[in-house]
């Protein structure tokens, strides 16, 4: 998509975003264990002016040290780890390319050997895939699909080989699917346990589509309740995913008994196993960027058996979609400061701050709770530290 430079002024460019990101922070409340989130919509006009900010580009103080004024694009590269070469703040890499809002929701692709020109104007700077012309003017270029060529083959928002087992697993259900019958309830000659290549029967797998022949189907066994650090209530079941069956022979009605073959087993597939429809997979292709509202929420579990993480290491948020999120989006981790005695007022206990100590990037997001990747941390993630909208922290 191509559009010109903004015509603003950088002075009123920068009042407009400061404006607009004041309305939507305004415009869309978050609170956590509420019953009901209030939420205004944002006018139009405010909408216009939050992507007039945006074709602006963003200040050069919010550039990085060694920001590169060309960068050719690499087998290997993820868009953080580009946004982290030209941006103090990586989160704010719509704004650099000067995308709007729907452009974020369905970006458009960057692949090996495209070239990014970093260009500079009264105070301000954005990037382009066309270098300056002779009168140092530029068109404004945001990453675009290829004509030819596979969408796999553009480069992903983060490493996707780390968050791969957890895009289609662990599965987060509620208590609705917990109920649901589909479930494994057979194995022939007399088989305990179901591998790879071999057959089960299963009911309750429902009429229509979802049962037909050829349809796959993921295996699941649930394990403990999600807890919510803050108020102890449940926030979902987080199930062991199991392996993938495909139907071969689909049936219908209430004694209907449906043929599935097992195409992956990851663990061992029993009678009783649950079943629920693969999801289907979908590239990634979300570009990270801070949310729109005052989110927050807490770290409610650390992948791994572990109670610490790190950078690189996937946490579960007890936030969700119903709160605002969406794959993505970038939170501030931050940890509470410890209560000390000031020893120069006679031993009175004073809490320190909060302290920022660094960013997740969400990748899968549920109703009541979120997965997100670690992206930079100065210190141990633990369960309970806090995550918010990195735009509305210091």
């Amino acid at each position: 998509m191509l559009s010109k430079s903004a015509t603003q002024s950088p002075t009123k460019a920068r009042q407009s975003y400061v404006c607009a990101l004041s309305a939507v922070a305004a415009a869309t409340l978050f609170c956590v264990g509420a019953a009901h989130a209030a939420e205004r919509t944002v006018s139009p006009a405010q909408q216009a002016q939050a992507t007039v900010a945006a074709q602006a580009g963003i200040p050069e103080s919010e550039l990085a040290a060694n920001a590169p004024s060309q960068y050719t694009v690499r087998s290997g590269d993820t868009l953080w780890a580009i946004s982290g070469k030209y941006l103090k703040r990586p989160y704010r890499w719509p704004e650099l390319w000067g995308m709007n809002r729907e452009q974020i929701r369905n970006p458009h692709l960057i692949y090996p050997g495209q070239v990014l020109y970093l260009h500079h104007a009264n105070g301000r700077a954005w990037l382009s895939s066309s270098p300056a012309s002779a009168d140092g003017s530029t068109v404004r270029l945001s990453p675009h699909a290829r004509v030819s060529g596979q969408d796999g083959d553009a480069i992903s928002s983060i490493p996707a080989s780390v968050i791969e087992p957890f895009l289609t697993q662990p599965i987060v259900v509620d208590e609705e699917t917990l109920a649901t019958p589909a479930r494994i309830f057979e194995l022939p000659e007399g088989r305990v346990y179901l591998g790879k290549g071999e057959s089960a029967y299963a009911r309750g797998l429902p009429d229509g589509a979802a049962g037909q022949a050829g349809t796959e189907w993921q295996a699941y066994r649930p394990v403990k309740p999600l807890k919510d650090p803050v108020t102890g209530n449940v926030l979902g079941y987080e199930a062991d995913f199991l392996g993938t069956l495909r139907v071969v022979r689909a049936a219908t009605g209430p004694q209907a008994v449906t043929k599935m073959e097992a195409l992956t087993s990851k663990e061992e597939m029993d009678v009783g196993t649950q079943l629920m429809p693969l999801p289907p997979r979908v590239p990634m292709r979300y570009v990270p960027h801070a949310p729109e509202g005052n989110v927050h929420g807490v770290v409610a579990k650390v992948t791994g058996g572990v109670r610490f993480g790190g950078s690189d290491q996937v946490v579960v948020l007890n936030i969700g979609s119903q709160q605002g999120l969406e794959p993505g989006h970038v939170l501030a981790l931050s940890r509470a400061g410890k209560v000390v005695k000031d020893r120069t007022a006679g031993g009175e206990a004073v809490q320190l701050p909060e302290e920022r100590y660094g960013l997740v990037f969400v990748f899968r997001v549920f109703p009541h709770v979120a997965y997100a990747l670690v992206t930079d941390s100065s210190n141990t993630v633990e369960v309970g530290d806090a995550v918010d909208n990195p735009m509305m922290q210091p």
